[in-house]
């Protein structure tokens, strides 16, 4: 009889789990969710802020714009289209960068928009053109008109505009299928990026393209290893088909990039249960060095069908195993399994609460949180996770609290202790968290707008998008916000952005905005050479009525949350006061920035207006 090492076991319990964790994958959470149309506020916030002084804040509107879909139900009023027009020609290519995925998300309304998207095949900046390239793409039926031109543009004798027109045939799919026989001769171009973006767009058309295949074989043989993945992915968009490519494949399955290997595994995977002679290599891949390749292969076996319910009685002792290895990965592994699979070893699962590795209640941490409502009833457990000595563990229950979303309301309290928490890391998982929560952490506000002044800057970025996720802010939080931009120059842009958005585009606050918060250049009250001059009596009375209202709401904040933005306040009311014409009616509206300030100019005003009447 032979015997066992208990090193050997070890490894083969460690194997068996990661088996069971791939028969009962289910990677519906780890999906990117599809673009869902803006609330009205977003939207009106959003284009609210492209009538700032600061490019930059232009490119951050333009970036948001491209996470939403608006290709249906949102209309977009010409006026704003053409200004984002505009932007496709800013001096800045971050900006026109933007500008052109904004586009692409368009739809109908960027249609007049189509011949300065070409104009962007020429830019200077790659990561522009292929930003536009993938914006004609993504307008499809509205670029029919495009395909002579992109014809034309396939042949070009500077590389780049072929693999921005490649780009856009492949992302405008089927509607592009007439020009597959150019596909086929751009397969063997004599550059290497227009081969790549040749194969990916085969891959994008591949239901209409299957004359292609011969010349992909080729291209999963080429030297350079971007083209072999390319070409490895187009296989895998051919699912059961690809089945004439196994040899190349299990080739592939050993590649020494990493890449390739990931590819060819998910590859592998779309085949589904066409592929069943790819398991023992598969076997193999579950202990890859790399982590993509053995993610991609829990996703190539579950897509197998395979079932895992009888397993389930073996997992249950692993959860007791003397190697804390195998214990964390049977946590994993529960968080992978479908809620219903996973319901047997919640039992299991608490116990792992206080496990003595801070590893393995890391990892159980982070299986509740996958687990979502299937696992609600552990919930009450992430008071001690939270507050745990280990920051890891910390963190990675602040994140899985962040996944949980309404079902971990209750965790707010102590969610709330985190965003001071003396590691950075853990502030930012729970900052995140907090955001996730929206409205129902809406009580947490005034914490987070103290982070937008901290120390780390991941932190202030996460803080951010957070506050971004809220709902709409009230004057006070607006100004809040806005103070931050003094403390933060370095991403200005981003937090005057962030003002506008959560405004919802309402007029007075907006206006307080564009007058506040450093902006690049202050309205009206400066020329083209940078001279002071006057403005209008009613515009000035009308934002010195806006800015008295700010001031009695700054009233109430705690100093130290708007002290900056007070002195600017105070700055913006004076030059105001005296580049206006005022009027003996004006008296009362003087009178309340004199009550504010106790300003001696102002009163000196007042009374000399007061000996006209």
């Amino acid at each position: 009889m032979i015997k066992l090492s208990n090193s050997f076991l070890r490894k083969w319990r460690f194997f068996l789990l990661l088996l069971v964790a791939l028969l009962a994958v289910n990677l519906g959470h780890v999906q990117a969710s599809e673009k869902s149309p803006p609330e009205d506020w977003q939207l009106q916030g959003t284009l609210a802020s492209l009538d700032d002084s600061d490019p930059d804040v232009w490119g951050e509107a333009m970036k948001k714009i491209s996470e939403y879909d608006l290709k249906s139900t949102v209309e977009i009023p010409s006026e704003r289209v053409e200004q984002i027009g505009k932007l496709l020609k800013n001096e800045d290519s971050e900006v026109r960068r933007a500008a052109a995925i904004a586009v692409g998300n368009l739809g109908s309304e960027a249609k007049q928009l189509i011949p300065q998207l070409l104009q962007l095949f020429r830019d200077e900046n790659w990561r522009v053109v292929m930003a536009a390239a993938r914006a004609v793409g993504n307008l499809e039926s509205e670029a029919q008109e495009l395909i002579p031109q992109l014809e034309q543009l396939l042949t070009n004798k500077y590389w780049r505009i072929r693999a921005a027109a490649v780009t856009a045939v492949g992302e405008m799919g089927s509607e592009a299928k007439q020009l597959i026989p150019q596909l086929q001769q751009l397969l063997s171009d004599e550059n290497s990026d227009v081969r790549r973006a040749a194969a990916i767009a085969v891959g994008n058309l591949v239901s209409e393209a299957k004359e292609l295949i011969p010349q992909l074989q080729q291209l999963l043989s080429d030297e350079n290893s971007n083209i072999r993945y390319a070409a490895v992915t187009a296989v895998g968009n051919l699912g059961w088909e690809a089945k004439e490519f196994i040899p190349q494949l299990q080739q592939l399955l050993t590649d020494k990039n990493s890449n390739i290997r990931y590819a060819a595994v998910t590859a592998v995977g779309e085949m589904g249960w066409e592929a069943t002679e790819f398991i023992p290599q598969l076997q193999q891949l579950l202990t890859d060095k790399n982590w993509r390749v053995r993610a991609a292969t829990v996703t190539a076996v579950s897509e197998m069908g395979w079932e895992a319910q009888e397993l389930i009685p073996q997992v249950e002792q692993l959860f007791s195993d003397e190697d804390s290895d195998v214990r964390r990965a049977a946590a994993w592994a529960v968080g992978e399994m479908e809620s219903e699979t996973a319901k047997e070893l919640i039992p299991q699962l608490e116990q792992l609460f206080k496990d003595k590795d801070e590893r393995v209640r890391a990892a159980t941490a982070r299986a509740v949180g996958n687990l979502g409502s299937g696992a609600k009833q552990l919930i009450p457990q992430f008071q001690q996770l939270l507050s745990d000595e280990d920051s890891d563990v910390r963190r990675a229950a602040a994140t899985a609290v962040g996944n949980l979303e309404s079902e971990a309301k209750e965790l707010i309290p102590q969610l709330q202790k985190l965003l001071s928490d003396e590691d950075s890391e853990v502030r930012r998982a729970a900052v995140t968290a907090v955001g996730n929560l929206g409205s129902e952490a809406k009580q947490l506000i005034p914490q987070l707008l103290d982070l937008l002044s901290d120390e780390d800057s991941e932190v202030r970025e996460a803080t951010a998008t957070a506050l971004g996720q809220m709902g709409r802010f009230n004057t006070q939080q607006i100004l809040q916000i806005l103070n931050a931009t003094h403390r933060n120059r370095d991403k200005k842009a981003g937090i005057r952005f962030l003002a506008y958005f959560t405004s919802g585009g309402e007029s007075d606050t907006v206006t307080l905005i564009q007058w506040l918060g450093s902006p690049k250049r202050y309205p009206d009250l400066i020329d083209n050479f940078g001279e002071e001059q006057s403005i209008s009596r009613e515009e000035g009375k009308k934002v010195l009525e806006i800015f008295a209202d700010a001031w009695e709401e700054s009233e109430s904040i705690e100093l130290e949350q708007v002290r900056d933005l007070r002195s600017e306040l105070k700055a913006q009311i004076n030059k105001l006061f005296k580049n206006v014409n005022w009027q003996p009616e004006d008296i009362a509206l003087l009178e309340r920035h004199y009550n504010n300030l106790q300003d001696e100019e102002i009163k000196a005003k007042i009374d000399a207006l007061e000996g006209i009447q």
